[in-house]
């Protein structure tokens, strides 16, 4: 009967600690092989920002007078941050860079048609008439003008060409659009001492920043552990002879703080926020 109830406060003490996450700790043999135990808890935040940078084109200052439509003659980038993560444990997540543009690589401009030297006015004026010209070519296409023997796949060719080189045109007058989204990852192993880690700095209209630049706001982690409880678990007295050393982790609040905006949270076990506890076990038959 007393092997019965000892399996039984076996099984229960396992359960619960097994729920609350407790693991052995220091230099221990388990089953013929001596190991060592020191859990330490990671978490993993990831910070994905988007920037949109404008250029004006060269001939934005023409644009008025040649196209009767104001152009924007300064440049502006703005910001924001799309995405943020909080992830309990190591992760593989990676950073990543994507960059998108409207503008394209041009050796030499749709307008011109010979090398001769051209003053900015000039060759706004160039770029203008053939803005025009190329919507009288399309027009002449789709209506059927331009004669019968361009249709079908001949058609489609000839208007995307006519598109591609009016864009490059306008790309002159209006500017051009570039958009970076880049993700960072922050992997951190918390230490008991220190409830407050600044990742990295933010600033609307730059983006990310190095933490050592004060110009921009903190990014930081902020962990809030709660109490822990150890009523559930057998603590050993000074009359148990088997027993070792455990830890239990702290749940903490992790909160991901971008000035005093919350960007996101998660509860989850830190042990580092825990307790170190000396628990009875079962004596060995």
């Amino acid at each position: 009967m007393k092997h019965i109830f000892a399996f039984i406060f076996t099984l229960c003490c396992v359960a619960t600690m097994s729920a609350q996450g407790v693991v052995r700790t220091g230099l221990y043999a388990k089953d013929g092989v001596v190991l060592y135990s020191d859990p330490q808890s990671e978490v993993t935040v990831a910070v994905t920002v988007k920037s949109t940078l404008f250029t004006p084109g060269e001939f934005a200052r023409y644009a008025q007078k040649m196209l009767g439509v104001r152009a924007s003659l300064a440049e502006k980038r703005q910001t924001e941050v799309v995405c943020a993560q909080v992830i309990c444990g190591k992760s593989d997540l990676q950073p990543t860079k994507q960059i998108t543009s409207t503008a394209t690589e041009v050796v030499l401009p749709a307008y011109k048609s010979d090398n001769r030297a051209q003053s900015a006015e000039q060759q706004a004026a160039a770029a203008a008439d053939m803005i025009f010209s190329l919507r009288r070519s399309r027009k002449e296409l789709i209506t059927g003008d331009a004669g019968e023997n361009v249709f079908g796949a001949g058609l489609a060719s000839a208007l995307s060409k006519i598109d591609a080189m009016e864009q490059q045109c306008l790309d002159m007058f209006y500017g051009t659009t570039t958009t970076t989204v880049e993700r960072k990852v922050f992997h951190l192993t918390p230490n008991s001492a220190e409830k407050n880690y600044i990742l990295a700095r933010y600033r609307d209209g730059v983006g990310l920043l190095p933490l050592e630049d004060l110009s921009g706001e903190p990014i930081m982690l902020c962990f809030t552990p709660q109490a822990v409880d150890t009523s559930t678990l057998p603590l050993a007295t000074e009359k148990d002879k088997n027993k070792g050393q455990f830890a239990v982790p702290a749940l903490c609040k992790a909160e991901l703080l971008l000035g005093t905006q919350t960007l996101d949270s998660k509860v989850t076990p830190i042990y580092q926020y825990g307790e170190r506890v000396v628990l009875a076990l079962p004596v060995s038959k």
